[in-house]
């Protein structure tokens, strides 16, 4: 993902682009921006990732019509994810995210999760 980040107002960064050449290949709009959710609660918050989906509508993105699928795409790759934990949280270190300790992604995924799971009611 690509941000622009102001320097005195760093809460006012914006999503500017998305790089997927890792895992290029044709699919729902709905997995990546569910992995992208992910990515971003893992990273910085649940809270990031449970609005990105809301953000990419607004911003022209269109999702699944109904609730349930767009939810479906999203605790499936929180789930996923669940395998990952170790292997990704080590490069984020290794880049400067030293707090992104194998335990705070961990919870940061369980919360995540947990709210995603939440919303069924």
């Amino acid at each position: 993902m690509l941000f622009d980040v102001p320097p005195a107002r760093p809460t006012d960064a914006r999503i500017t682009g998305v790089v997927d050449w890792a895992a290029t290949s044709w699919g729902p709009a709905d997995l990546d921006v569910a992995h992208c959710s992910t990515n971003l609660a893992l990273l910085h918050g649940p809270a990031w990732g449970l609005r990105f989906a809301e953000a990419y509508e607004e911003a022209g993105g269109v999702l699944a019509a109904a609730a349930s699928e767009r939810l479906y795409w999203r605790v499936r790759d929180g789930l996923a994810c669940s395998e990952e934990v170790r292997s990704v949280s080590q490069p984020w270190r290794e880049a400067g995210r030293t707090e992104l300790t194998t335990r705070a992604v961990e919870g940061r995924l369980d919360a995540y999760v947990t709210a995603l799971m939440d919303a069924l009611g």
